[in-house]
């Protein structure tokens, strides 16, 4: 079955440097947004396994992001939150929302910690069920 992950995140390199990391990490398609703006409506459309998002954007932080995105359903995309903003920052933003995600990981992070985060993630997601089930 073929892994799809989305970046969100405002720096093209960084998004980059992660679509790399991904493509490496064995996921079949790999999509970047940059605006976040565009976020919820691509991560509806793609469905992806992975949702790597940046917190701190211009027009749309990452809590605003996973407040548009609402409550997810069993199967939804792992929803990694790689952010040079404090993790309490997301957390006091989302309180009371009821809304969460499943990793924080604080940048930059080394190869090895991204590449634990993602596997964290993935594990965490309910597999997306087969095509007519």
């Amino acid at each position: 079955m073929a892994r799809r992950a989305l970046i969100v995140d405002d720096m093209e390199i960084v998004a980059r440097a992660l679509s790399t990391i991904l493509n490496l990490e064995n996921f079949d398609q790999v999509d970047v947004v940059t605006d976040p703006r565009l976020a919820v409506r691509t991560i509806r459309e793609l469905d992806p396994d992975l949702v790597v998002l940046d917190v701190r954007m211009p027009h749309m932080t990452g809590a605003q992001v996973i407040q548009a995105l609402g409550p997810r359903p069993l199967h939804r995309p792992g929803l990694l939150i790689y952010s040079a903003s404090p993790k309490e920052d997301l957390d006091k933003e989302l309180d009371r929302t009821g809304l969460l995600y499943d990793f924080f990981l604080e940048k930059p992070a080394g190869l090895p910690g991204l590449k634990q985060a993602i596997q964290t993630v993935l594990a965490r997601v309910q597999p997306r069920p087969p095509l007519g089930g």
